[in-house]
């Protein structure tokens, strides 16, 4: 899923497609069948842990202020709220007849 990520994959399918258009390279990656299926990718969503990403994502924000802390950004920094979340949500508003 990391490698979907870095690639900006969108969706299952974009994953699969995309790694069997690297099947030569998916030994060095870790996965050692040919190919990789969408319902294989979904089992394997569906058990990571989100801590991991949360972790991950922790970890690039404090490489990232110090290295950005000469820039301006036009707000202030000290009290930054992160959002990370990758799932989707329907946001609909029923419209009811006047």
């Amino acid at each position: 899923m990391a490698f979907a990520q870095l690639t900006y994959r969108e969706s299952l399918r974009d994953i699969a497609v995309c790694l069997r258009a690297h099947q030569s390279k998916l030994y060095h990656m870790g996965i050692r069948s040919a190919s990789v299926a969408r319902s294989t990718l979904s089992k394997a969503n569906e058990h990571r842990d989100w801590r991991i990403y949360a972790d991950v994502a922790h970890a690039l924000i404090r490489i990232a202020r110090p290295l950005y802390v000469d820039d301006e950004f036009g707000i202030e920094l000290d009290n930054t709220v992160y959002a990370l979340n990758a799932s989707t949500i329907d946001l609909c508003l029923p419209v009811e007849s006047l």
